[in-house]
């Protein structure tokens, strides 16, 4: 056998870093949280560019029918059509989206879809431009509580 010097005898090994696969896992997290990020960022965004289009058509509507491109019902129509799409109902009813909470936003909601039925189904009913613009900024308001 081959002796060792004495002084070398009481050398230890360092140990084994407990945490080597740490980095791999550190990376790992970091790229979960990073996706999930990137995803809830997506989201936002797809969301509000949807919101940002029917918003957009509200007031290419008000432009039509300040030219005479569109009569007050075709009007109420189309107003209908964006406000389902972008609540994301099948119809727009006196019963209120889920972002609507008080009394009081209860009310002008039915009061809103009152005023649009009223326009949709009764048959020769005529618009000011005043109640138009009003119309389509109450949309408008409800398209920006939209979720």
């Amino acid at each position: 056998m081959s002796e060792l010097p004495a002084e070398l005898v009481d050398i230890v090994e360092p140990a084994q870093v407990a945490t080597q696969a740490s980095p791999v896992w550190l990376i790992i997290v970091i790229a979960i949280v990073l996706l999930v990020s990137v995803l809830a960022v997506m989201r936002w965004w797809l969301h509000g560019k949807a919101r940002r289009r029917t918003l957009r058509r509200l007031r290419q509507f008000r432009v039509e029918f300040a030219t005479g491109r569109v009569s007050p019902r075709a009007l109420a129509y189309a107003v209908a059509v964006e406000l389902r799409t972008c609540l994301q109902t099948h119809r727009v009813s006196t019963n209120p989206p889920a972002t609507v909470r008080s009394d009081a936003q209860r009310t002008a909601w039915c009061s809103f879809v009152a005023r649009l039925d009223l326009l949709r189904y009764q048959p020769g009913s005529d618009l000011e431009p005043e109640q138009v613009s009003a119309l389509l900024r109450d949309a408008a308001h409800w398209v920006r509580r939209a979720r």
